[in-house]
């Protein structure tokens, strides 16, 4: 996100507003690039705690050691990245993303839940086969419900297809 303030992280005694602003900042979107980068400064921060190093917030004034910087990630941050800043040997907590279109491309977003739907249901070929289409592309895929896998529809053409559901074809991709 920004290297002059991950510098500062890095080597500075005292932790600007800046920083712990966007820092702060960074819980109020779900995107997967401003999680990962608040997960590293804050471990980056726990690091130099950890071996010693004195870092005041400038902000609240406080001088953090290793409770009072947990303290401050508990209550600030999301459960999620208190459990990676802090995850030992065992594994964090898991959480689950969403793909939401954007230029050039697909943004993985924090989902609000793990219930989330990826594929929405088309037709049943059947017993054992279902097209499915994948939400956040609109791609059709064949859902193998006995071992639970999904694999593209590839037209005879070789090519992805969508689905058009005002139509109900499937459609090859250009």
């Amino acid at each position: 996100m920004n290297q002059e303030l991950y510098n500062e992280a890095v080597r500075s005694d005292i932790l600007s507003k800046k920083l712990i602003s966007q820092l702060l900042e960074c819980m109020e979107y779900s995107s997967i690039s401003f999680i990962n980068w608040t997960i590293e400064v804050l471990k980056v921060i726990k690091t130099r705690i950890d071996r010693g190093d004195k870092i005041t917030d400038e902000v609240s004034g406080i001088t953090y050691n290793t409770r009072t910087f947990r303290k401050f990630v508990k209550d600030n941050f999301s459960s999620y990245i208190e459990s990676q800043v802090f995850s030992g040997s065992n594994k964090g907590e898991k959480v689950y993303f969403s793909l939401e279109a954007c230029e050039g491309g697909y943004n993985l977003l924090m989902a609000d839940s793990s219930k989330n739907k990826t594929y929405r249901w088309i037709s049943s070929l059947s017993e054992r086969f279902s097209l499915v289409e994948m939400i956040a592309t609109g791609i059709v895929y064949i859902k193998d419900v006995k071992t639970n896998t999904y694999q593209p529809f590839i037209s005879g053409n070789g090519k992805y297809c969508r689905y058009d559901k005002e139509t109900g074809h499937i459609l090859e991709l250009k």
